[in-house]
């Protein structure tokens, strides 16, 4: 069996240097931790879980709390999470969240006290709508967990707490720009989830835009939406059923906007000819949805692999706090938008 005395004399560094390697912490060299990594893969080595927790005191665990409705958008951010967590020597605990624990702190509180029964995690990542939600920020304090927000939310950072995210505002400013750019003015947009804060800061996005533009903004085709397909399908429908329809749908999500180009399809509503459609997120039905839909691209295989970088910096005894992290977006131009006719 491979020792970590193996794994110094590979790399030709001390005992002590290769433990501080396995346990991610602080001030060491970037060449030096590749070379004991790289001595780890030519030897096989495989660090002990619990001997490194026994030493250091750490559960060697992050855990990513999910809420109970499937969402590609948190099956994206689990993906990097798990990748960061395989990478530096973590496990990566799923733990979901039902809608009646959310709506009530006690049973919140006793939720955690069950849940963290066997073993306190060395962080928390909350996801929407736990990463904003008024109950879990009341409570969370209380855990004395190093926890990342995904997403934009209002909470403060403190040394515990943090936001890594994008520019929800900026990024929907540029989508309505590149709408308006088209020559559409009358822009529809669907709101998302009242209870979440990309619906308002994407909605803010969107009315800087056109107010910048000169564009006034038309209460009738702002509509709210639950950022599900079902509902940018009856959004959609309402739009397109309505004298003067928009030439164009600016959905708070990809799912909303796929509901919408299936109600421009049920309709004989050509996209984008007759209806321009655009979307955020960039998930999966974005690209398997005919046309592909225009929309901001969120890195959040990224996102999920900062949150872990941050928790697990924080956990190897860094200096520095939990720092919110803003990543970059992007504008994907696809084939759901064109000129209005």
């Amino acid at each position: 069996m491979v020792r970590m005395v193996d794994v110094a004399k590979q790399a030709g560094v001390s005992v002590k240097t290769v433990s501080r390697v396995l346990n991610n912490e602080p001030h060491v060299q970037e060449a030096m931790r590749e070379k004991v990594r790289a001595a780890m893969d030519q030897l096989g080595y495989v660090p002990s879980a619990s001997a490194r927790s026994l030493r250091s005191h750490r559960s060697y665990t992050i855990m990513l709390l999910i809420h109970d409705i499937r969402s590609p958008f948190t099956n994206t951010v689990q993906f990097g999470a798990l990748q960061a967590c395989q990478e530096l020597g973590y496990h990566l605990q799923l733990a979901m969240v039902g809608s009646e624990t959310l709506e009530d702190r006690s049973k919140l509180e006793r939720y955690f006290e069950k849940t963290l029964r066997a073993g306190k995690p060395d962080g928390l990542v909350l996801v929407p709508p736990m990463a904003n939600h008024p109950v879990v920020a009341d409570v969370m304090p209380s855990l004395g967990i190093a926890t990342i927000r995904i997403g934009p939310n209002d909470v403060p950072d403190t040394d515990e707490t943090a936001t890594v995210t994008i520019d929800d505002t900026l990024a929907s400013r540029e989508m309505t720009k590149h709408l308006l750019s088209l020559g559409h003015r009358r822009i529809a947009f669907l709101r998302g989830k009242e209870d979440q804060d990309a619906t308002q800061r994407r909605f803010e996005g969107y009315a800087q835009a056109l107010s910048d533009a000169g564009v006034a903004r038309d209460p009738s085709i702002i509509l709210p939406g639950t950022f599900n397909f079902e509902s940018g399908l009856a959004s959609g429908e309402k739009l397109l059923a309505m004298k003067e329809p928009p030439t164009a749908v600016f959905a708070a999500n990809d799912d909303m906007a796929a509901g919408v180009i299936m109600a421009a399809h049920r309709l004989g509503v050509d996209v984008p000819s007759q209806l321009s459609v655009a979307g955020f997120d960039d998930s999966e039905i974005a690209e398997r949805t005919w046309p592909t839909i225009t929309t901001i691209r969120q890195p959040l295989e990224e996102i999920g692999m900062a949150a872990i970088e941050s928790l697990v910096a924080a956990a190897g005894g860094s200096a520095q706090p939990l720092r919110s992290k803003t990543l970059p977006f992007e504008l994907l131009i696809r084939n759901s938008t064109a000129p209005v006719k």
